[in-house]
């Protein structure tokens, strides 16, 4: 982000052009700043958006600044939460958990979970609500 400007500079310097080569720094210095705001408050935005929590037999995953996401996945479709912590979630004490459901024929996981401090917690406890769920779903809602 920092050496883009400066490039920008001495190619121009060095054709001669010392006043088009301010005028790109501060361009270009003015962008990446407004990009780096920008990117800064989507992220607040992002994290304050996401909203997890378990409603009778459903775990409801909601999300989205731009474009709002609902997710209602049933307990008993669950078949397993991997927790994933990489090297920024590592640093700052987080993990992600991701869902993985039954009959979705794919790989990826139905949600994941961010921002998560007590996984094993979270996950003991979806784990006991979820089998609870498999051992009512007998039952009418």
């Amino acid at each position: 982000m920092g050496m883009f400007p400066l490039l920008l500079v001495f190619i121009s310097a060095c054709t001669g052009g010392i006043f088009i080569a301010l005028l790109l720094f501060i361009f270009t210095t003015a962008v990446f700043y407004f990009l780096h705001c920008f990117i800064k408050w989507l992220a607040g935005k992002q994290a304050g958006a996401l909203s997890y929590h378990v409603e009778g037999r459903t775990l409801r995953v909601d999300g989205g600044v731009f474009f709002l996401q609902r997710k209602a996945i049933p307990l008993d479709r669950i078949t397993d939460f991997a927790l994933v912590q990489g090297p920024l979630m590592r640093i700052y004490g987080v993990w992600a958990m991701r869902v993985q459901t039954a009959g979705t024929g794919s790989a990826t996981p139905e949600a994941t979970l961010y921002a998560i401090t007590n996984p094993e917690q979270v996950r003991d406890e979806l784990l006991r609500r979820r089998d609870e769920a498999a051992v009512n779903s007998n039952t009418p809602f």
